[in-house]
């Protein structure tokens, strides 16, 4: 998923900032927050189910659980922090391997074109 948003987030961004790392950057970091609004909820469950209270209640019950003791918002419990783990996480990793890519290209190129002038 991370990768199919931050290629869009990259294509919408690249007419309006030239600059590619920070566009990189951007896009990845928009990545890692719908990635993390997305799966925020599956994360509260499983920590809930891996609790020491826990008890026998599925997953379909630990869903109950939280929407009814703590609404809709009880999904995004401690979202904060995660959030910006995720998005620090994926802004740096697209945005250093798209730099090593564009680098390692470019050095390529200069290389094959010093090969065919000798």
């Amino acid at each position: 998923m991370r990768f199919v948003v931050f290629a869009d987030t990259k294509e919408r961004l690249q007419p309006y900032i030239r600059n590619k790392i920070v566009v990189d950057l951007l896009s990845g970091a928009f990545a890692g927050f719908c990635s993390t609004v997305f799966n925020n909820p599956i994360d509260v469950v499983k920590t809930k189910m891996q609790g020491v209270n826990s008890g026998n209640l599925s997953v379909g019950g630990h869903f109950a659980d939280i929407y009814q003791t703590r609404g809709i918002m009880g999904f995004y419990s401690g979202i904060g922090p995660r959030l910006v783990r995720v998005m620090l996480d994926a802004s740096l990793t697209f945005s250093l391997f798209h730099q090593l890519k564009r680098t390692a290209a470019q050095f390529l190129a200069n290389r094959a074109a010093a090969n065919k002038k000798e």
